[in-house]
C-alpha cells in the first residue's frame, strides 16, 4: 500500500474534501484506463499500484459520505431503475454498481431528475438512475444485486424464469 497516498486521502478526510476525493478517484481511473500493456513495455506494476490507489480513495470517500438512502423500483429485462443518496451529502452524486451472477455490468450515477424525489425533500431531486441491460444479458436464472457507493445493496435477488403453466389444450392432448 502506498503511504503517500493514504496521507493525502486522511488530510482530505479531515477537511471534508468529498469533491477533491471524487475528482482523484476519477483521475487514477483516466491514468488506470492509459496504462494499456503493449508488446514493448508492461504496466502491471503501474496498475497495480492505481488499482491500490483506488482502494484508499474510496475508503476516503466512503468515511465521507456517510449513510446513503435509495431504493430500486424497476428491475427487469428492459429496465433498472430507482434512486440513491448520501445523507450528508445530498448535493453529492451516488455511483450504482450493477451486477449480473457477481460480475460487474455497468456503472451509473443517479443524477436523474424525478420530481417525486424533489416533493419527499430528497436533496434537489435529481438522485435517480437508470439502466437498460443489454439485449439478451437479463437472462433467468440470474443472480441480481444493485449496490450504491460500492457498500450499500439496494437489492440483491435472484430472478427465476417465468413458470411454465399447463394450459387445458395441453391436458386434454396428455389424455
Amino acid at each position: 500500500m502506498n503511504a503517500g497516498i493514504e496521507g493525502i486521502v486522511g488530510m482530505y478526510v479531515k477537511l471534508g474534501e468529498l469533491d477533491t476525493l471524487q475528482r482523484m478517484k476519477e483521475h487514477r481511473k483516466n491514468l488506470l484506463e492509459q496504462c494499456v500493456d503493449t508488446a514493448n513495455f508492461s504496466f502491471d506494476v503501474t496498475r497495480s499500484i492505481y488499482r491500490s490507489d483506488l482502494e484508499v480513495i474510496e475508503a476516503g470517500i466512503e468515511s465521507l459520505s456517510s449513510e446513503v438512502t435509495g431504493h430500486v423500483d424497476v428491475f427487469n429485462e428492459n429496465r433498472i431503475a430507482g434512486w440513491a443518496l448520501y445523507d450528508q451529502h445530498p448535493d453529492k452524486r451516488v455511483t450504482i454498481d450493477i451486477y449480473f451472477d457477481g460480475e460487474l455490468v455497468a456503472e451509473v450515477v443517479a443524477d436523474q431528475f424525478r420530481k417525486d424525489l424533489l416533493k419527499l425533500n430528497k436533496g434537489d431531486g435529481h438522485h435517480a438512475f437508470m439502466f437498460e441491460p443489454p439485449a439478451g444479458s437479463y437472462q433467468p436464472p440470474l443472480e441480481l444485486e444493485i449496490r450504491a457507493a460500492k457498500r450499500k445493496v439496494l437489492k440483491a435477488v435472484t430472478v427465476e424464469p417465468p413458470a411454465v403453466t399447463v394450459g387445458p389444450a395441453m391436458d386434454a392432448e396428455a389424455k
